[in-house]
């Protein structure tokens, strides 16, 4: 009986330290500022993809996969001028005679917002131009990624 009082008591007396007071919250309001350059910049890139050494059983086929791949071409070249390209080298050296040499380039990024401007087929190769207004690109980023500066903030 006695051990069933003490939980008793130190069950009421933790209770009573129970905080009573309201928490406090606080908003806050801001002005944002969004960074633009303030002319257009327009980058241009163009692929290629010769149409006889596509895969395919008829001409058509082989048009249809020149054209994505010249797309996709124009695409990476479009992505290597704006956010340019890693590249790797490996020299093998054995008593100070020039051995294999290895290199490897590889591109990466996001393209948003980039217009086709010509596509079409020219000797035997298929050929798209792209362009990006590097404008219209932070435009985009700065709606989606934050690229903002604060000019304002109030709290209530």
């Amino acid at each position: 009986m006695k051990p069933f009082l003490i939980v008793c008591f130190s069950l009421l007396t933790l209770a009573g330290c129970q905080l009573t007071t309201p928490t406090v919250t606080i908003d806050k309001n801001y002005q944002w500022l969004y960074q633009l350059p303030e002319e257009d910049y327009v980058v241009t890139a163009t692929g290629y993809a010769p149409i006889s050494s596509q895969l395919g059983n008829d001409k058509t086929t082989k048009m249809v996969k020149a054209i994505k791949a010249s797309k996709l071409d124009a695409y990476r070249d479009l992505s290597e001028k704006v956010h340019g390209f890693k590249l790797s080298a490996d020299v093998r050296l054995k008593d100070l005679v020039l051995g294999d040499e290895k290199m490897k380039a590889s591109v990466q990024g996001v393209i948003k917002g980039a217009r086709l401007v010509k596509s079409y087929h020219l000797d035997g190769v298929y050929i798209t131009e792209l362009e990006l207004n590097l404008r219209d690109m932070y435009r985009v980023r700065a709606f989606t990624n934050g690229q903002t500066k604060i000019i304002n903030s109030r709290y209530y």
